[in-house]
């Protein structure tokens, strides 16, 4: 009799444990606090790690980074960047420079006619050539040109260097695709990237 009661007891103890743990877990939670999603991102963004997928934001107009092109010259590499935003399609150009950082917007020009060689008049306005070369590059994202390849390109400028026109030919049976530039500083742009901070 004493160990059927002693078992009743126990029984009756465990009944009482569940229906307690029951209770607390049937209890309405206060629902989690909202977190800031961009809490953990830095305030000054990295333009060596702008990628696919972040956000630009340039005159006050938001881009997303639609493609990125890597392009690498015997060693040298810089990446230009497809940003796509409600005025249109510009290309960013980012470079270490001997470490100093280069950062230049590009618009396509269609129609020009124009290609590489000698002076080049555009505009009205007289565009000499600073460099010319050819690059290996692979590209991700949308970009309008194979995953990879060879890139002929020209880039000129005015003699005050304030007016930037470049030339890139993304294969050798192609003609030559025209584009004006203007230097950018890192504080004229807003970066969010796309992942976390690494």
């Amino acid at each position: 009799m004493t160990k059927l009661l002693l078992l009743l007891l126990i029984v009756v103890v465990i009944v009482g444990i569940v229906l307690i743990l029951r209770n607390r877990s049937g209890k309405k939670q206060a629902p989690a606090a909202r977190v800031d999603p961009l809490a953990d991102y830095p305030e000054v963004y990295d333009p060596y790690k702008i990628g696919v997928g972040d956000i630009i934001t340039y005159a006050g107009i938001d881009h997303v980074v639609r493609g990125t092109i890597t392009l690498d010259e015997e060693g040298y590499i810089w990446h230009e960047h497809l940003l796509d935003g409600s005025t249109g399609q510009r290309w960013l150009t980012v470079e270490n420079d001997e470490g100093n950082l280069d950062m230049t917007l590009w618009m396509r020009r269609e129609g020009t006619g124009l290609e590489p060689g000698g002076d080049v008049i555009l505009d009205d306005v007289v565009h000499r050539q600073i460099e010319r070369g050819t690059a290996a590059f692979t590209a991700e994202g949308t970009t309008g040109t194979a995953p990879q390849g060879i890139v002929d390109y020209a880039d000129y400028a005015t003699a005050d260097k304030t007016g930037l026109l470049s030339f890139e030919r993304w294969a050798r049976t192609q003609s030559w695709e025209v584009s004006t530039g203007r230097a950018v500083t890192r504080g004229e742009l807003t970066v969010i990237h796309s992942g976390p901070p690494q």
